[in-house]
């Protein structure tokens, strides 16, 4: 079954390049490989995400089965979220050249002699995720897993609780401003608002985000700054270079995102996955003549690609679910009861609308949902409040939802990378910012359309 597994994987990522480079289109295929991914890789998913991914499952089929939807749609629905697959698959071999290299130790050696509390490593920590994840997107999770663990296991007691937190926020404040977020191009078709509008004050929002979360760390510390003592370490004499080294890497991949985006290759996703995969062939083969590189070559054929196990299951049931749900007409159906409540409440009713977005993607409904649903919902409402208020608040109710809710794809990652529960990273760890950067996003919202609207 493993074997399947890593085949149907490979499938995923063959199909999806053929799609980025030559504009074709395997949709029988690409559906097989997501069954096969499905099926071989449920048995080496944890229990809690088995029981997610059969919820998700039975619901999504159930909704096309009693709706009568043609198999087409079936397609449609088991290969809606496989480019996540990809894109997770291909971000993995990037741990090949930083495992060959020592790039861990080297990062390691130098936050040793630069960053030398908490409150600094936090925050540098959450600008590393925020960065990389405005051009990996998901893929930018086990990016950083792969480069900060050996300096956090080294240094912080609760390590995981730190990256978790740190590296969560980086991610999800990236949406407000990221021209390859998701969420930010659906409230932009939403709102009918140009990507350059909304990118000014979600930039400036993402960081005061973070700013935030960097008071509340250091608050919550209660002085507790300093970190462990740091160990001896050899990489010293290189490890400028190789912290270089991987800012040039970095640098390269925004570069190549962007010449790829000018010449109109492929989707935002398929464009990641070549870039991704593109660069790390490149790393790697940079690095031949070190020691290990079979090894690690191995190493990843037998356990790095099994590290998706979890997420690729789980994202084929729920393309399915979504599919079925939108299919279901369950959503439209709701729609006409929004829109008279929302004439009842006027303003207030974004204020309830962004709740509601973080609100639901607690059992499950993604925002992605939310956001066009509540999205066509307001564009037939008139409202006496600017369309960059309606925007960002569209924005924050996301964003709010990606860091409270363990069903968020990120979030599943990265528990999965760092061995704890996803309810503890999203209802533990998280909540109590999320509730406080939903508000003040909101005050932010109103207040910028105020000024600038």
């Amino acid at each position: 079954m493993k074997s399947l597994f890593r085949l149907s994987i490979l499938a995923i990522i063959v199909i999806n390049l053929a799609g980025t480079l030559f504009g074709l289109s395997f949709e029988y295929l690409l559906f097989i490989a997501g069954i096969g991914a499905l099926v071989a890789g449920f048995p080496l998913m944890g229990k809690g995400f088995q029981k997610a991914a059969i919820i998700f499952l039975v619901l999504g089929a159930g909704m096309l089965l009693f709706g009568g939807h043609p198999f087409e749609l079936w397609v449609r629905a088991a290969t809606s979220m496989t480019n996540i697959i990809a894109i997770v698959a291909v971000m993995q071999t990037f741990a090949v050249p930083i495992k060959i290299g020592g790039y861990g130790e080297a990062i390691k050696s130098w936050m040793d002699g630069r960053l030398k509390g908490k409150s600094s490593l936090f925050i540098f920590l959450t600008l590393t995720t925020h960065l990389l994840t405005s051009f990996l997107n998901m893929g930018s999770v086990p990016v950083t897993v792969s480069l900060f663990e050996p300096t956090l296991k080294a240094r912080v007691p609760d390590w995981k609780r730190f990256f978790a937190r740190a590296s969560t926020r980086g991610y999800v404040l990236s949406v407000l401003w990221s021209p390859g977020a998701v969420n930010l191009s659906l409230v932009v078709q939403a709102t009918g608002l140009s990507w350059s509008t909304v990118f000014i004050p979600g930039f400036l929002l993402a960081f005061l985000g973070m700013g935030a979360s960097w008071l509340t760390e250091l608050v919550g510390s209660h002085g507790k700054n300093a970190l462990l003592p740091q160990a001896d370490s050899h990489e010293g004499r290189a490890e400028g270079g190789r912290v270089v080294h991987v800012l040039g890497i970095v640098a390269s991949f925004i570069l190549l995102i962007v010449i790829l985006e000018r010449l109109n290759v492929g989707v935002s996703s398929g464009r990641t996955v070549l870039a991704g995969l593109a660069l790390a062939l490149v790393w790697t083969l940079s690095q031949a003549r070190r020691p290990g590189l079979e090894a690690a070559l191995k190493t990843h054929w037998r356990e790095g690609l099994l590290k998706v196990g979890d997420i690729a299951p789980f994202f084929v049931a729920m393309g399915i679910f979504s599919t079925g749900l939108e299919a279901s007409g369950f959503l439209e159906a709701a729609a006409p009861l929004i829109k008279t409540a929302a004439d009842a409440l006027g303003a207030a009713s974004v204020i309830l609308i962004a709740g509601i977005i973080a609100a639901t993607s607690l059992v499950g409904l993604h925002p992605f949902i939310t956001i066009v649903l509540f999205g066509k919902v307001l564009s037939y409402v008139s409202l006496s409040i600017p369309p960059i208020t309606i925007a960002l608040a569209l924005s924050v109710g996301g964003a709010a939802a990606y860091m409270i809710t363990p069903f968020a794809g990120m979030i599943m990652i990265m528990s999965r990378l760092i061995g704890v529960k996803a309810t503890d990273i999203a209802l533990g760890w998280n909540w109590r910012f999320s509730l406080a950067f939903l508000a003040g996003g909101l005050v932010y919202a109103f207040a910028w359309g105020a000024l600038f609207g």
